[in-house]
């Protein structure tokens, strides 16, 4: 098995889903924001034995100095290249940057290509979203037809975050047979909470704090999951993130729309938010953290993402 990654494109939820797949099993994992941090430190970690039995894995996320880009900060790339060079690295290393393109001039760019295990995660379509379904539920042996699959899109909702948490709880719940019927569906998945959680969305994104606090405890009141609620904002932030980077890229709104897969609409609400791109990186960064509080029982979900709202 390879232990070098790069896996790069428009799409976190789908960066962060083969992250997972990757490091499924394995105790000792470390993260590394390498808009931050130096990749010095990440090998440096690299080459050191796990203090737990087998291998551990070093996630560099944010590999802004394999893109045209570019970072600040002063990585030392030929350290890299020797550890990309080097055949005995026992522990995985994966390094991912939310970016559509690399920077296929530099050296090092050139060099992953050769020797490491290239992934590109790509925005899909929502046209394409069914097709998703149906080789999702395949790859955990279970069979759904396309247009099952069309009225489980349109049951859940079309943000990927929460199709492949409803995937999940599928495939948990799931234990009589292989087949994906719209009984299933019916019985099992979530309906989609579209008007709430837009209201919801599009209050926090104007900063009409009233409106967002009308919103959350309606939200409460018919029983909504804080972890959904929060998946759902997370989902939302990164897709502002991403349109305002094409956007400083001075793509059109057209542009971005199509680059997306996603309504011409969407893409002038995120354009019209209050918040800064520092701003937008900084509530990613905090959600994911509140996510990864609350599943490690660290949080109280409730108070967790009531003091997020606050705060914001």
């Amino acid at each position: 098995m390879n232990n070098l990654y790069l896996i790069y494109g428009n799409n976190y939820s789908l960066i962060k889903k083969e992250i997972q797949k990757i490091t499924g099993g394995i105790i000792d994992v470390a993260k590394y924001d390498l808009s931050v941090d130096k990749i010095d430190l990440l090998l440096d970690d690299a080459s050191c034995i796990s203090l737990f039995e087998g291998k551990k894995a070093l996630i560099g996320e944010n590999a802004l100095f394999l893109t045209t880009d570019g970072t600040d900060v002063a990585h030392d790339l030929d350290y890299l290249e020797k550890y990309v060079n080097s055949n005995d690295n026992d522990n995985i290393v994966i390094l991912t940057v939310l970016s559509e393109k690399l920077d296929e001039r530099k050296k090092i760019v050139k060099l992953l290509r050769q020797k490491a295990t290239i992934l590109q995660k790509e925005t899909i379509n929502e046209k394409d979203l069914a097709s998703y379904v149906v080789k999702e539920f395949k790859n955990y042996n279970l069979s759904i037809n396309l247009k099952t699959a069309n009225y489980f899109v349109d049951y859940v909702g079309k943000d990927i975050d929460i199709i492949q948490n409803e995937i999940d709880k599928m495939v948990i719940f799931k234990d009589n047979d292989n087949l994906i019927t719209i009984d299933d569906i019916n019985s099992i998945s979530s309906k989609a909470f579209k008007d709430n959680i837009f209201d919801f969305t599009d209050s926090i994104l104007k900063k009409n704090y009233k409106k967002m606090f009308e919103c959350y405890n309606d939200l409460m009141r018919v029983n909504e999951e804080p972890i959904r609620l929060i998946s759902t904002l997370a989902s939302q932030f990164i897709f502002i993130y991403q349109v305002k980077l094409l956007n400083n890229e001075y793509k059109s709104q057209k542009e971005i729309s199509d680059i997306l897969g996603v309504h011409p609409y969407r893409v002038k609400l995120a354009l019209e938010s209050d918040y800064m791109d520092n701003e937008v990186v900084d509530i990613i960064k905090k959600l994911h953290e509140l996510d990864y509080g609350i599943k490690s029982g660290k949080l109280d979900k409730n108070y967790a993402l009531e003091d997020f709202l606050l705060k914001i």
